[in-house]
């Protein structure tokens, strides 16, 4: 194999080596808790009906993410001219999982938050996937040139799905109260949410890694297929599972936040009646 594509890989890897240092050090700095296990639980009845009604579209996703890298591999070569049927097959898979997630995290809430999905319209999802992508790029950003940086906004910022979906659909007002919910819990959100990131991480690198190592010609292309097949649908899995996720620890924070506020009010109320 060529110098180059080890390159590659490894330069792709950094953010996945990244994220599983600081879940390693979560470990040690955040308490030892079961709220993860618990929730992960949880999540598989509380998903059943959603995943029941929706399917249709989450096999399209699928299908759409499966059939772009299978674009990209055909005839045994790594394509790298224009392709319409590469564009039109991503956009299928990107333009929807948004929407899926949108909906997946208004139904999980739908008992507290009633009618959240109804407000979910084309302007909705255009918005959650601009901020989304924002967030995203400053973070990779951070990651690539000072890493702290990077790994506090991607932390700080993880609840912006589940604020914007049941909070009212304002990007800005999202960052604002998830960086206000995460404050002083980082390592406790690194070590709930460290785990699945790194999966997802892999995985989503799984295609990139096969195709350049199938590239060299060490393996035939074919054997990639099969790779780039299951890695896109478990990444794609993988992304609802951490939408919900991030949903359950909304929750967590969200009531540990507003017994704060009680607290406070409580001190203060007792402070008041004293000095009368």
């Amino acid at each position: 194999m060529d110098s180059i594509p080890y390159y590659v890989i490894a330069f792709q890897l950094v953010p996945v080596a990244l994220a599983l240092a600081n879940w390693l050090l979560s470990l040690y700095f955040a308490p030892k808790s079961n709220d993860f296990i618990a929730d992960l639980k949880q999540l598989w009845p509380d998903s059943m009906p959603f995943l029941k009604t929706q399917w249709p579209f989450i096999a399209v996703c699928m299908l759409g993410s499966n059939l772009s890298q299978a674009q990209i591999i055909s005839n045994g070569n790594v394509k790298t001219e224009f392709s319409f049927g590469i564009v039109i097959a991503s956009l299928v898979s990107a333009g929807i999982l948004p929407i899926l997630k949108l909906f997946y995290v208004s139904y999980l809430a739908a008992p507290k938050y009633p009618g959240r999905v109804a407000t979910i319209g084309i302007w909705s999802v255009l918005l959650y996937v601009m901020g989304d992508w924002f967030i995203s790029t400053l973070g990779t950003l951070g990651l690539a040139f000072l890493v702290a940086p990077g790994l506090v906004i991607l932390v700080r910022t993880c609840l912006f799905l589940p604020i914007y979906a049941l909070e009212g659909h304002h990007p800005l007002a999202a960052v604002e109260k998830s960086w206000s919910l995460t404050a002083g819990h980082y390592w406790q959100i690194s070590r709930y949410l460290g785990l699945p990131t790194i999966l997802f991480g892999i995985l989503m690198l799984s295609p990139q890694v096969a195709t350049v190592i199938a590239a060299t010609g060490h393996y035939p292309m074919q054997y990639s297929l099969p790779i780039v097949a299951a890695a896109g649908a478990a990444s794609l899995a993988l992304s609802m599972i951490l939408a919900g996720l991030t949903y359950k620890l909304y929750e967590r924070l969200s009531a540990a936040d507003d017994t704060i506020l009680k607290d406070e009010l409580t001190i203060k109320e007792t402070i008041d009646i004293g000095a009368q």
